[in-house]
């Protein structure tokens, strides 16, 4: 889905450099999640249950706005 490419592609060329360990583990989590979760996290409104996940999927659609 080309939005979900837009979205990852831009966090990780504005925060990865910056991020800690943990922000790199939940964002490489996040790769291996299935598009339809994924597109439910970032398109659709859902969250995902683990607070740190939820964390980093706002960082992401901050950098989107």
């Amino acid at each position: 889905m080309k939005e979900l490419d837009v979205l990852l592609s831009r966090w990780i060329e504005q925060s990865w450099a910056g991020a800690d360990a943990e922000r790199r583990l939940a964002f490489e989590w996040l790769l291996e999640q299935p598009d339809p979760d994924l597109a439910g996290w970032l398109v659709g409104g859902d969250r995902p249950p683990e607070a740190g996940h939820a964390a980093l999927i706002d960082d992401i659609l901050r950098r989107h706005d």
